[in-house]
């Protein structure tokens, strides 16, 4: 008997889905969102106020000071993988509660060192791999006189090769949380003509991201609340993207049976 060929995503479908289970594992993402939310928040404050000061430091053009650039960039940096870090912790429980069950990630989710350190190093790894790949490019242009557009040219490369490594080698750090590790050769080779249709799916599932912000923004404007209730805006806000992170996921968890030889 001839195995049939797996059929290719649909990014709309998988968005749709991915949406209504986190809905429907809303009490989980309580759960398990409660410990990580409060390091994530603050964490994503630091990293938004030092990109201002930065911002505000290269304006200033030769006049900037360069020990206060490398400062915020030193900061920045170590922020950035604070984020890692408290990201992979919620992410692997997240991914073993909607694979394996509650009893894979009991309680207010477990925390075992070498999974989760596991999984933030390569997090951070495919964040290097774009970035150096940003920086090649940047350099590059410079070099043939096209420095004007050097910096966006690069920040696009950077972007769109993280979301090609990520959804690419997804049924890796997928593997990782739920201790079914696989190559990156091997989830490269089975992604084939599917990162695209990921990437696709996770634009998609942004809209209702998108909506729920937006709105959020509009009834705090609308009343005058943003200036008398600055902290509940932020946390609700910082709530909307841990949601959004949990959509993100799941769309992966619904998108990893089709790279593996049996479901988990």
């Amino acid at each position: 008997m001839i195995a049939a060929e797996p059929q290719d995503l649909q990014p709309f479908s998988l968005a749709l889905a991915a949406c209504r289970r986190t809905w429907a594992a809303r009490d989980d993402l309580l759960r398990l969102g409660f410990v990580p939310f409060i390091p994530l928040y603050f964490l994503f404050r630091s990293l938004e106020g030092l990109q201002r000061a930065m911002y505000a430091e290269i304006e200033k053009g030769a006049t900037a000071d360069p020990s206060l650039l490398a400062d915020l960039i030193t900061r920045m940096t170590f922020t950035g993988i604070g984020l890692i870090a408290v990201i992979a912790v919620f992410s692997v429980n997240w991914i073993r509660q909607m694979t394996l069950g509650r009893s894979a990630a009991p309680g207010l989710g477990e925390f075992h060192v070498a999974r989760h350190l596991h999984f933030a190093l390569v997090m951070l790894g495919l964040v290097i791999v774009a970035f150096v790949a940003s920086l090649v490019i940047s350099v590059v242009l410079t070099l043939v006189g096209l420095s004007q557009v050097a910096l966006l040219l690069s920040m696009l490369v950077m972007v769109i090769g993280y979301l090609m490594l990520l959804t690419r080698l997804s049924p890796s750090w997928i593997g990782i949380a739920i201790g079914a590790p696989m190559a990156f050769g091997t989830a490269w080779k089975r992604t084939a003509g599917q990162g695209g249709r990921l990437v696709a799916g996770l634009l998609l599932t942004a809209v209702p991201a998108f909506i729920a912000q937006s709105l959020l923004a509009s009834i705090f404007v609308s009343f005058n609340l943003i200036d008398a209730a600055p902290l509940a805006f932020s946390v609700l806000s910082a709530f909307i993207s841990l949601a959004y992170m949990a959509v993100q996921l799941n769309l992966f968890v619904l998108a990893y049976p089709r790279f593996v030889s049996e479901t988990v």
